[in-house]
């Protein structure tokens, strides 16, 4: 094996380290991204809960317009959350795509010279054989 094709294999195993580091970034943001749009469901449901509850009059309606405030807040806080998570997981997503585009062109390249690696020997035996060949019908005998 060659120079050329050592050097190949080893930007092929760095690519595979870098598809491995993005893959586990991107469950990583995944998980992220489902805890934050989980809080946010909470957080409109309780909205929801404590509406009920004034409306059953189990919570007073001036109890609840007190509250409401801050239940829309906590809503905000959780779609900025779920924004910036789901921006995380875009960007975990394109890296992935890159970091695997990357693997594909360099094993692309790798087969290529192996196959001419191949075809150059190939030719080379060849040669011998033809070669070989011509000595034999030389000799006399």
């Amino acid at each position: 094996m060659n120079a050329r094709t050592r050097a190949l294999r080893s930007l092929i195993r760095l690519h595979k380290t870098k598809v491995d580091q993005a893959k586990a970034t991107m469950a990583e943001a995944l998980a992220s991204e489902h805890t934050a749009r989980a809080r946010l469901e909470s957080c409109r449901a309780t909205i929801e809960s404590e509406r009920q509850a004034a409306m059953s009059e189990h919570v007073s309606m001036d109890d609840f317009r007190r509250w409401l405030p801050f239940g829309q807040q906590a809503v905000e806080r959780a779609e900025n959350a779920l924004h910036i998570a789901s921006q995380a997981s875009d960007q975990a997503r394109a890296t992935l795509m890159q970091a695997n585009a990357a693997l594909k062109a360099a094993t692309s390249i790798l087969d290529r010279r192996m196959e001419e690696e191949k075809e150059i020997r190939t030719r080379r035996e060849m040669a011998e054989i033809d070669d070989l060949s011509r000595r034999e019908r030389m000799m006399p005998g």
